[in-house]
């Protein structure tokens, strides 16, 4: 979804450019302005593209905007793509692309009254969502020494092994080498990730096992986190999809963690 921070919808393609790319700044940090678009017949437009390549998601982002209320017809786009690669997040970067044809964008109000616009329909489009083996491995390091380190555990390596189980579902391995003081020793956590059909990543059986009285402890630290997050869904698009039905979602493994999607108003899942 798209906030426009304004009661009044833009007038021009001009005024809608702007609108979005202020909007989008308040969100991430990047070098020029994301947005462009080439004008049809406004409201009617030949595109829209949004580049986010190598921008930065703000430490404190606003929190995505609710729409209440009924939702009426705003924009028609013959083609939307947004780029991002990379997109940094925190302590992890993505790489994200978003393509889509015929577009039409809805308009709804947020709870101040203001403009939000959101995807209603599509003929057809696809999505891909992928990071590194190494990137996955820094933000699990950083969780877990967000848990370890409250009771002197520094963790000294992080080793992680996918493997590919079907199309929606993969079984993760994480070897970490810890340590408290002069004392170290080797842990392992397992899981299974599964995606569902609207790009939510389910973690679940998680557990943490390890020999020796180190690796105890750091189990025993990490497993009331682990039992938090086990059965947890992160939605990995927040993006209202209207009429919009995803189609041949996919979870691979390669050099890269990769999801992929087709969408389209008409596309059945």
């Amino acid at each position: 979804m798209f906030p426009l921070h304004t009661a009044i919808f833009p007038s021009s393609a001009t005024d809608l450019a702007r609108l979005l790319n202020e909007s989008l700044q308040r969100i991430f940090i990047a070098e020029s302005d994301p947005v462009t678009i080439h004008q049809h017949s406004y409201p009617h437009l030949d595109a829209i593209s949004i580049s986010l390549d190598g921008a930065r998601l703000r430490a404190d982002p606003p929190r995505p905007p609710v729409i209440s209320g009924k939702i009426s017809s705003a924009l028609e786009i013959d083609q939307l793509t947004l780029s991002a690669s990379p997109l940094s997040l925190g302590p992890i970067a993505v790489n994200l692309s978003f393509s889509a044809r015929k577009v039409q964008l809805g308009q709804g109000k947020d709870s101040n009254d203001q403009i939000v616009l959101s995807l209603e329909s599509a003929t057809d489009g696809n999505i891909e969502i992928s990071a590194t083996q190494t990137d996955l491995e820094a933000l699990i390091a950083q969780l877990v020494q967000n848990q370890g380190g409250k009771q002197g555990i520094t963790i000294d390596n992080v080793q992680l092994k996918l493997r590919q189980k079907s199309a929606h579902s993969l079984a993760a391995e994480v070897h970490l080498r810890v340590r408290k003081l002069f004392l170290r020793a080797s842990i392992q956590v397992t899981g299974q990730l599964e995606l569902d059909d609207q790009l939510n990543l389910e973690l679940s059986d998680l557990d943490c096992t390890g020999d020796g009285g180190i690796a105890t402890l750091a189990c025993g630290i990490l497993k009331p986190y682990l039992q938090k997050i086990n059965g947890h869904e992160f939605p990995l698009m927040s993006l209202p999809l209207g009429k919009i039905r995803l189609c041949d979602v996919r979870l691979t493994v390669g050099d890269e963690l990769c999801v992929t999607a087709e969408f389209g108003s008409g596309k059945e899942t």
